[in-house]
Order: C-alpha cells, then sequence, then structure tokens
C-alpha cells in the first residue's frame, strides 16, 4: 500500500493506545502478533462505513461503472509501475 512498516507500526500501537485494536498471539508465526479491532474498534468502523456510504454514493452519482472500472484499472497499472521503479 506504499505504507513503511515502521508508520504502520507506529499508527497501530496508536490505535491500541486508544482501545481500537488489540495485538493477539499469530498460531502461524511466533514473533509477530496478530492485530485485531476491539469492541470499540468494531463499533467506529461501523459507524464510519455508515457515513461513507451515502457520501461514496452521492460522489459517484452519474458516474458509469465502466468507467470506474477503467479509472481503477489505470490507477492500478500506474502504481504498479510506480513501485516496479521504486525496486530497482
Amino acid at each position: 500500500m506504499g505504507a513503511n512498516r515502521q508508520n504502520v507500526q507506529r499508527i497501530v500501537n496508536d490505535l491500541v493506545k486508544d482501545g481500537m485494536l488489540e495485538f493477539q498471539p499469530n498460531p502461524h508465526h511466533r514473533r509477530a502478533q496478530l492485530v485485531v479491532l476491539t469492541d470499540a474498534g468494531k463499533q467506529a468502523f461501523n459507524l464510519a462505513m455508515k457515513l461513507q456510504a451515502p457520501w461514496i454514493n452521492e460522489l459517484s452519482q452519474g458516474l458509469k461503472v465502466e468507467d470506474i472500472q477503467t479509472t481503477y484499472q489505470v490507477l492500478h497499472q500506474l502504481r504498479s509501475q510506480l513501485e516496479d521503479e521504486q525496486r530497482d
């Protein structure tokens, strides 16, 4: 997603302190813990989705599904190319 591990870890740690996430043991990896939404995190996420759905529906009103799909494909390809350049 373009974010480095340290930034993601800092954000996760902040969300754990705020009670939105918690760490749980990972049965597939001893050192890498799972990050899971708490009940408060689930409530916040659900509220955000309730606000987001009407907003995105209004924003995309009048756009053709085909145009949205084409835009997605172009942006996905551009991102892949940028990531390939960063690896070189």
